[in-house]
């Protein structure tokens, strides 16, 4: 999984302007200081460095660590094609794991850092849609498929497109 530099320089920009504002928030009411321009601009920069690309080379890290704990058994006959980290939307818990997808099913499995835990397993045949999904108003990065019983599942990915395409026309797969 790699996070391209335009997301990296947009989630250090969210989060050093919002570090900063809330520092000079509370600066300015329980400090009782004035407004400085050079403490702010140091709060952004400094901040949003350190957490728009500290904490996602250490989320990266971490990430691949319990990716490689996650242990999914494949049947006779079955190949990955696709695999990756995800979030299965469970009632309010994203529950976090991996996503699988083999020459015959879509398989979800979760790491043991969740409340909810456990695996999900979807038949290629009987998955009828796979549509785009917003997970959040910023992020476009949710996938809704349906299967024929009339169920939804929502996951949580990087690079929904190309999951999408994956599931939904197989031949595309390498």
């Amino acid at each position: 999984m790699n996070i391209s530099l335009k997301y990296k320089v947009a989630f250090s920009l969210i989060s050093g302007l919002s570090f900063a504002i809330l520092n000079s928030i509370t600066n300015y009411f329980f400090l009782d200081k004035d407004f400085n321009w050079g403490i702010f601009g140091f709060n952004l920069l400094f901040f949003g460095f350190l957490f728009g690309f500290g904490f996602l080379f250490l989320m990266k890290k971490s990430t691949q660590k319990l990716m490689k704990k996650i242990q999914i058994e494949l049947v006779k006959d079955e190949t990955i094609k696709h695999e990756g980290p995800a979030n299965l939307l469970r009632g309010i818990e994203g529950v976090g794991g991996k996503l699988l997808l083999t020459n015959k099913r879509l398989i979800f499995k979760s790491h043991k850092m969740n409340i909810q835990s456990g695996e999900t397993q979807l038949l290629l045949e009987d998955i009828k849609e796979a549509i785009p999904k917003k997970a959040t108003k910023l992020f476009q990065n949710g996938i809704r498929i349906f299967n024929n019983a009339g169920e939804h599942f929502d996951f949580v990915v990087y690079e929904r497109d190309n999951w999408i395409t994956k599931i939904i026309d197989p031949q595309h797969m390498p």
